[in-house]
């Protein structure tokens, strides 16, 4: 049976039972309210239910979710990243916390504390995607003290988003990309430039024009081989990254749906046959050009696999020469779907050859895009049906 006591404070203490132990489950602001959480908890020892540890801290189970349930189902990649999130971000805040005193207002003074921290030119210092996910994985903590350890009764990050104005300010952020009259620029360009050393291993046009056709993440382009080209069809399943020591690491994808197989038009599948002869004529013709044991496609002259960074201060560089502004490597990704949808592209058919996991993901990013061909289509309807008087 659980017992009641009223305190000085005039809160109330209930106390039940447990294989004879008795123990204090907490203070209420009313004997109801003590009677209603001591049912609560008789019930759970009934049904012979994990009891909630009043005394663990939010240190543990953190730990215990970082470790113990992500660290072997996860890429190491990305558990580097939960590790350092939990570690840098999540911990300093609520590590030294009882789990059980934990509530959805210090979760939400925690959010506006990110929001506020400004640089020293009163910028942001953390944009709204890095905290999104510092409250994905906070929420994944407490779900987890929820559904699997059974210690805890309600998540109280449930439901939490980040202020609606963060969200407004992301959907309306522009996207880079190189406009076509800007695309056919550089490639023009790309395409006489002659290389210091191998003039004829035009490396960086053939990768720079394969980008904007196929809408490849660099470290996707970076990773393929020419066993991954069958036919017209390309195969992406593999990526490549750097660890801590700039090695290269050839990965899995960001997702199941990054795995897929895309169609290559006629003319950039002409220059990657064009580009793939010159490689092999470069074998015969120059010692110090090393051919690659992996069979790479954008390979460097030592048979090795190009650098990111190698490539976007490259491609930066030549963007100078061309005299069109630099978007970034990613920028031919976004310039690839953009001309596909102003070109009349089913959404569902862009988010499927740029990898994304939902249709959602490609309208949200190409929003001003989809809404100005919506538009478009509007005008067409209303000429079209318009009465004449």
């Amino acid at each position: 049976m659980a017992t009641f006591r009223k305190l000085k404070s005039g809160k109330w203490q209930a106390r039940v039972s447990d294989d004879k132990k008795e123990f204090s489950i907490g203070t209420f602001r009313s004997k109801k309210e003590a009677e209603i959480e001591a049912g609560k908890i008789e019930e759970r020892i009934y049904h012979g239910q994990t009891l909630n540890d009043r005394k663990m801290l939010f240190s543990e189970v953190a730990n215990e979710w970082l470790f113990e349930h992500k660290k072997e189902s996860v890429k190491d990649s990305t558990f580097e990243q939960l590790e350092v999130i939990v570690r840098l971000h999540i911990l300093p805040y609520f590590g030294h916390k009882r789990l059980m005193r934990i509530k959805r207002p210090e979760i939400k003074r925690w959010l506006v504390k990110y929001v506020e921290i400004k640089d020293r030119n009163g910028e942001a210092s953390y944009s709204f995607g890095s905290r999104l996910k510092y409250l994905s994985v906070l929420k994944s903590i407490f779900h987890y003290a929820v559904h699997e350890m059974e210690i805890l009764d309600k998540d109280p990050s449930s439901k939490l988003e980040v202020p609606v104005k963060d969200k407004i300010d992301i959907k309306n952020k522009k996207i880079k990309f190189y406009e076509l009259d800007k695309v056919h620029k550089l490639l023009d360009y790309m395409e006489t430039y002659k290389h210091q050393r191998f003039k004829e291993y035009r490396i960086y046009f053939v990768l720079m024009y394969f980008l904007s056709q196929t809408g490849l993440r660099i470290s996707e382009a970076l990773a393929l081989r020419w066993s991954d080209i069958n036919g017209n069809r390309l195969t992406v399943e593999r990526q490549t990254s750097r660890d801590d020591n700039n090695n290269l690491q050839l990965t899995t994808l960001k997702n199941t749906s990054s795995y897929r197989t895309i169609k290559l038009e006629e003319d950039i599948l002409n220059e990657l046959k064009k580009f793939k002869i010159v490689q092999s004529e470069m074998f015969l013709k120059y010692k110090a050009f090393k051919r690659s044991s992996d069979n790479i496609i954008f390979q460097n002259y030592l048979g090795n696999y190009l650098t990111p960074s190698t490539v976007r201060d490259s491609i930066r560089d030549y963007c100078k020469k061309a005299g069109v502004d630099y978007k970034g490597t990613h920028g031919f990704r976004h310039t690839h779907a953009v001309l596909l949808l102003e070109a009349g592209a089913n959404i569902k058919y862009v988010s499927g050859r740029l990898g994304h996991k939902s249709i959602k993901t490609t309208a949200d990013t190409y929003l001003h895009i989809t809404k100005k061909i919506e538009e478009d289509e509007l005008k067409k309807f209303a000429s079209y049906t318009k009465r004449k008087i």
